[in-house]
């Protein structure tokens, strides 16, 4: 086993890591509430896939987006990403990991793709790359590394970095612990329409909080004031259904209905409103947070946030004007 392969984010930033994996050591480091998580770095997908990487230029080289083939051509780069020999050992080595990361936070975890490429300043690859979630067990984690792995070759993700102008990407894989989220939503540290950075803009959702990411939702939307901590507007949608953690023996999520009461209702409290104001003060650009707990209290419910990813903000990118005292 080679230490380049594995780390966790509470190690601090190192090479490797991806967008996702860069942000959680950033968010560890900052003191922010983040479950726990290993990451497979970028070296360890190197081990396994770049054997193949000259068959893998060849079935794209020739082949443009808009050409039939390219579909066709992105399914077979990723079924041979998916089932390369390992002969280095990698598997192995993420499932000794793996299994020693369960024993101390337990089983349950999310296995999410984290490209070098992803969530910069220029460039944001959400929605083109795998995540999944609520895997338990080791061979499903090293088959959901494998995953993540093969989804650097999506048609999105091939026609995304084209259009960019980037030449190769490498993928790590976080495996964090699994929060079972009574809400979850995203909060951004400006308003992300007209780019006023005395707001926060929260977005949230009942279950977890994939669907608001995906779009398939219409989540709850809270307008607050950065200084007072007031909430300046307050959205609440219908929110008839919510993704949750799927109890059966395969694992993973489904969908479930909202009871009644809870359709309109706010799916954040006035508390955990507040709360998120004092989250944000540590100035990271977007977290997404699951929230945990109903009842918690005043005190604990900071605590209680906890946020697995951070993503940068890009389309304001103008530094935020400096305060000066009166003269």
């Amino acid at each position: 086993m080679s230490d380049e392969w594995l780390t966790t984010t509470g190690g601090g930033r190192v090479e490797g890591l991806g967008g996702k994996g860069d942000g959680l050591a950033r968010l560890v480091a900052a003191g922010m509430p983040v479950p726990p998580a290993l990451v497979v770095t970028a070296a360890a997908w190197r081990a396994v896939v770049e054997p193949v990487a000259a068959r893998i230029e060849a079935e794209l080289a020739d082949v443009g987006t808009d050409e039939p083939g390219f579909a066709a051509a992105c399914a077979r780069v990723r079924a041979l990403v998916r089932d390369t020999p390992d002969p280095a050992g990698v598997g192995a080595a993420v499932a000794a990991a793996y299994r020693d990361f369960a024993e101390r936070h337990g089983p349950h975890v999310a296995v999410r793709s984290s490209s070098l490429a992803e969530d910069s300043a220029e460039t944001s690859f959400a929605g083109e790359h795998d995540s999944i979630l609520w895997v338990h067990g080791p061979d499903e984690v090293v088959a959901h590394v494998r995953r993540c792995w093969a989804s650097l070759y999506t048609d999105r993700a091939v026609a995304y970095r084209r259009r960019a102008g980037l030449g190769s990407d490498a993928m790590a894989v976080v495996v964090q612990h699994m929060v079972d989220a009574r809400a979850a939503g995203v909060m951004m540290t400006l308003n992300p329409v007209n780019g006023d950075r005395s707001v926060l803009l929260v977005e949230s959702t009942w279950g977890l909080g994939e669907p608001l990411v995906g779009g398939l939702v219409t989540p709850d939307r809270f307008t607050m004031d950065k200084v007072t901590g007031e909430v300046r507007r307050r959205v609440l949608s219908d929110k008839p259904r919510r993704m949750e953690r799927d109890p059966g023996p395969t694992g993973g999520t489904r969908w479930a209905d909202v009871p009644q009461a809870q359709r309109d209702a706010a799916s954040l409290t006035e508390t955990e409103q507040a709360n998120l104001d004092g989250a944000a003060a540590v100035g990271m650009a977007t977290h997404l947070m699951d929230i945990r707990d109903p009842g918690a209290s005043v005190a604990a419910l900071l605590g209680r946030l906890n946020m697995p990813a951070r993503e940068p903000e890009r389309l304001f990118r103008t530094p935020a004007p400096r305060w000066l005292p009166p003269t």
